[in-house]
């Protein structure tokens, strides 16, 4: 997810990391994601290595130097790739990177989003039938903690659908917000931004 956020950034406004590290801090996605700050420079660093962005300048005094970097085709074509990896990836914590759904939804086109999210129903209901076809064969022979692991995961899955489902049913409305964020971040300078 850090190489999605990074080149959905760099895809909207050549900036520096530090600027991108302020965002995360600001939206506080190093602690409710798995998006650390730290692990940051290493991944511009890669994205650079492999030609997904391009250095543009450095600005700045001293160690305060920043290096601007843009997006490049390449980069581009990999931004799409991660996109429709991540929105086909199934939601499976609190901090699942799914969850930052406004790249996802601003690198993707309406019908890829809308084929990820039917495919991702299909296979959580495949998942509900198979619980629901354990829990009968557990019925006459199954122990108690069976039962609760089963209705665990029944719920953890019926929870998923109701959130694809959300999203399938506010599908122009999440694309709109993702439009809406994606213009915030060309415009605002996050370097001087305060609440």
């Amino acid at each position: 997810m850090v190489q999605l956020l990074i080149l959905y950034f760099f895809s909207l406004k050549a900036t520096h990391g530090y600027e991108i590290q302020k965002f995360i801090q600001l939206n506080h996605m190093d602690e409710w994601n798995n998006i650390q700050s730290g692990s940051l420079y290493y991944a511009i660093r890669k994205l650079e290595r492999d030609g997904h962005i391009c250095f543009v300048e450095k600005f700045g005094e001293g160690e305060k130097k920043k290096q601007i970097y843009k997006i490049t085709e390449k980069g581009r074509e990999m931004l799409h790739i991660l996109a429709l990896e991540e929105a086909r990836k199934p939601l499976q914590s609190i901090s699942c990177e799914k969850f930052l759904f406004y790249p996802i939804a601003a690198s993707l086109t309406k019908n890829e989003l809308v084929e990820c999210i039917t495919s991702q129903q299909s296979k959580l209901q495949q998942k509900m039938n198979n619980i629901n076809q354990w829990y009968k064969e557990k019925e006459s022979s199954g122990c108690a903690m069976e039962f609760v692991t089963l209705e665990y995961m029944k719920t953890s899955i019926e929870n998923q659908l109701k959130w694809h489902q959300a999203l399938l049913t506010h599908i122009d409305e999440t694309i709109m917000a993702a439009q809406k964020i994606s213009a915030l971040i060309q415009k605002i300078d996050y370097m001087t931004y305060t609440p």
